[in-house]
């Protein structure tokens, strides 16, 4: 007989596997963050606050305080090919509510579209597209194959406030135009996932697998028993750490406006930094992870240099000459680095605390754990800058400071557990050998 084949996993179509992830995670971000680049377009067309701009991301992250952990063990019942284009179908609807929202100005539309997309997205992005890179990059390159995932995502918020800005320029001050484009986009990744989800599919009959996608190994909720502490460590700093960084970016355009008196092309760039930042370091840097390992203590590093970045923008100054673009400046460039660093090694820490059979439920619990940083604390902003001066953007840092502290406190526990427990953290990426 023939010998083996090699595997897809082996080869170069991997990279084009993962650069159809990237273009799926770029589309959910750029919709999915709108009410952040066109935060004061909004308040012009329905007449609503910060405060308002605030309660749509909570609107999407609160169904991921549980969905995604059931998510998750639907993925791990079902399959990973089926959950996905299923639960990027919530996308499409939840885009579409927000397009009729925009038409007939009823913002109550906008904040139900945003829930759906959130049930979608979150499960899409970070769990089922989590399973499948991890499927396709295990053993090999992983931490690598995480950071472009994450990169693109948050380079769809660059993307964003690029596109349907100037959307809205060119189609004179037109928000529905800038959700018609939304809702072509998303449809676009609609139909990336399911060229993803015949690839798999031809992957794995090449590779003789008996079991079909649809018949995994059965999960229940007694796995979650079987997870260790550092697990959940690595779940507590995505939502602190994590969900610190988000919500200070979806707040950073009319902090940089009013706080800094910056104008809007400076706040432009400035909001854009990290992800520039991020693009640039992350490709070399998550190669260079899966090489040495050391994955707490880059984590424990990335907390500290986010520690950094929060506490500049406590100093309370006066903007004379170019002293507040040049603090701007210097925070956001750490803050970008901080990012660059965190994103290709918190993720794949998940696969290698977890079995296999569990990776689903796994990232549904981590994703759950993390959307509840990302439903509440934009609501405790939001009321802290719910008149928009220069002190409330203040008090809003100083917020944002204890939450990274209190994810610093938990990078030093995991660091410190990981240590005294067999360093399979610290670990290097072992290259898987083909067949």
């Amino acid at each position: 007989m023939d010998k083996k084949q090699v595997s897809w996993h082996q080869t170069s179509l991997r990279w084009l596997f993962l650069a159809m992830t990237c273009i799926f995670q770029v589309g959910c971000c750029l919709c999915s963050d709108f009410p952040s680049v066109l935060a004061s377009q909004m308040k012009l067309q329905f007449s609503i606050q910060q405060s308002d701009i605030n309660q749509l991301f909570t609107f999407y992250s609160l169904p991921n305080v549980i969905f995604p952990f059931f998510g998750g063990i639907i993925i791990d019942k079902i399959g990973i090919r089926t959950s996905l284009v299923s639960f990027a179908a919530f996308l499409v609807f939840g885009q579409a509510l927000c397009y009729y929202g925009s038409l007939i100005l009823n913002y109550n539309y906008l904040k139900i579209g945003m829930m759906l997309m959130g049930m979608g997205g979150e499960i899409c992005m970070s769990v089922a597209q989590s399973s499948i890179v991890s499927k396709w990059f295990v053993g090999q390159e992983m931490a690598l194959a995480f950071g472009l995932k994450l990169t693109f995502t948050r380079l769809g918020s660059v993307l964003g406030v690029n596109l349907l800005r100037y959307t809205y320029v060119q189609f004179n001050d037109s928000f529905q135009s800038c959700m018609m484009i939304c809702c072509i986009i998303i449809l676009i990744v609609w139909g990336v996932s399911f060229i993803q989800i015949e690839m798999d599919k031809i992957s794995d009959f090449r590779d003789g697998q008996i079991k079909k996608d649809e018949e995994q190994s059965n999960v229940s909720l007694s796995d979650i028993k079987q997870f260790k502490l550092d697990f959940y460590l690595v779940s507590l700093t995505c939502v602190l750490s994590y969900s610190a960084f988000i919500v200070l970016q979806q707040n950073s355009l009319q902090m940089f406006k009013i706080r800094y008196q910056l104008q809007d092309q400076e706040a432009t760039f400035f909001y854009s930094l990290p992800y520039y930042i991020s693009a640039i370091i992350t490709p070399i840097f998550g190669g260079f992870v899966d090489k040495i390992g050391q994955r707490p203590l880059i984590i424990l590093v990335s907390g500290v240099l986010l520690l950094i970045s929060t506490s500049l923008y406590c100093v309370e100054l006066n903007c004379i000459n170019d002293t507040c673009h040049n603090l701007t400046l210097l925070a956001q460039s750490i803050s970008g680095l901080s990012f660059a660093i965190f994103a290709p090694v918190i993720w794949p820490c998940i696969p290698l605390c977890i079995k296999a059979n569990a990776q689903g439920t796994g990232f549904g619990v981590v994703t759950s754990i993390q959307n509840i940083g990302l439903a509440l604390l934009p609501l405790i902003v939001g009321s802290i800058i719910q008149d928009e001066t220069q002190q409330s953007y203040v008090q809003m840092m100083q917020f944002i400071r204890m939450v990274t502290i209190l994810g610093t406190l938990c990078n030093i526990t995991l660091y410190m557990y990981d240590k005294s427990h067999g360093k399979k953290l610290s670990a290097k990426q072992t290259k898987q050998k083909s067949n």
